[in-house]
């Protein structure tokens, strides 16, 4: 049992590092008390809840993980109320909801950065499965560069980048060399090391008073009326449908082709370290050169996403509805 739980920290810390270090929104998570006792906890266990339920009662494939990921980020309506009221003040609203906060936060960001790429990591360090996006899996080192820009969108300093980012880094894959060598994790299916039906149901619990906790806790000057939460009620239920019948049409599906190879620590510690040297560099260059740097990075990350986020919608529910 050890390996399984070792193998639920690991996933834990794989959601927060990309959810969290990779937009410097939290710069040492696992290393302050409020890291510890929040974030680990909220991200561990949406991934386990929703990967269980994902690999339980149905296949991991881009709709079905997808749509489990949107349920993820619906966590910011009423934990955080960034879709509501954002702290950085919302652009855009329609019955009092934030539209590029949902679009970007909700619909872009937590299904894959805090979801599908912690999972489809989780895999290739297990079963090997080829479940991350196909632009990441053909271009990690690219994908090492965006990720380091964009962590200096929102970077306080050169210096707390490089603490940020190679402190997070190091301690993930000391992680993941433990798990590689010494629960031999590369020996193991997914399916087998999330939790079971049994298993679900306390997680669950524990994730249902985490949001009663810390939803009343957090902001809760930001809770808007009546009306402004009807549209995210629908978005619950409209995502919890498609989930359904997405994880029941899965189980008609072939199961995902796996690598032959899994990815070596020598080459993860070089996406860490291009991850960590482009970070420091262009914080350095919104420090020092161009204070505007930032706010464009951001700008772009923000039109991508949205893009993405709708492309993403369209195709998880048309391969849903189809017959």
């Amino acid at each position: 049992m050890r390996h399984r739980y070792f193998f639920w920290f690991l996933l834990a810390l794989l959601s927060v590092f990309f959810a969290e270090v990779t937009v410097a929104s939290y710069l040492y998570p696992y290393f302050t008390l409020w890291g510890i006792i929040s974030l680990l906890p909220l991200y561990g266990l949406h991934t386990l809840v929703l990967a269980g339920i994902v690999y339980r009662f149905g296949k991991p494939r881009f709709e079905t993980l997808y749509l489990a990921g949107i349920l993820f980020g619906l966590y910011e309506a009423y934990i955080t109320k960034v879709v509501w009221n954002p702290e950085w003040g919302s652009f855009l609203k329609i019955g009092g909801v934030g539209i590029f906060e949902v679009l970007v936060v909700v619909l872009f960001w937590h299904p894959f950065m805090s979801f599908m790429i912690p999972v489809g990591i989780a895999e290739l360090l297990t079963s090997r499965r080829r479940l991350l996006p196909g632009a990441v899996l053909k271009h990690p080192y690219l994908t090492a560069v965006i990720l380091g820009i964009i962590e200096a969108s929102n970077a306080p300093s050169p210096l707390h980048s490089f603490l940020s980012t190679i402190s997070s880094s190091a301690f993930l894959l000391l992680l993941i060399y433990l798990w590689l060598k010494r629960f031999e994790g590369g020996r193991y299916d997914m399916k087998e090391l999330l939790p079971s039906s049994r298993e679900l149901k306390p997680l669950f619990l524990a994730l249902l008073a985490y949001y009663i906790i810390f939803g009343s806790l957090l902001r809760r000057e930001a809770l808007p009326g009546f009306a402004a939460q009807v549209p995210i009620w629908l978005l619950y239920a409209v995502t919890l449908l498609l989930l359904y019948r997405a994880l029941k049409k899965s189980r008609n599906e072939g199961d995902i082709a796996s690598l032959k190879c899994q990815p070596g620590l020598k080459r993860l510690t070089t996406l860490a370290g291009i991850f960590t040297s482009f970070a420091v560099i262009f914080t350095s260059i919104k420090t020092f050169v161009l204070p505007g740097l930032g706010v464009a990075i951001i700008l772009v990350l923000w039109a991508f996403a949205s893009l993405v986020a709708v492309m993403s919608l369209v195709k998880s529910t048309r391969w849903t509805l189809a017959s």
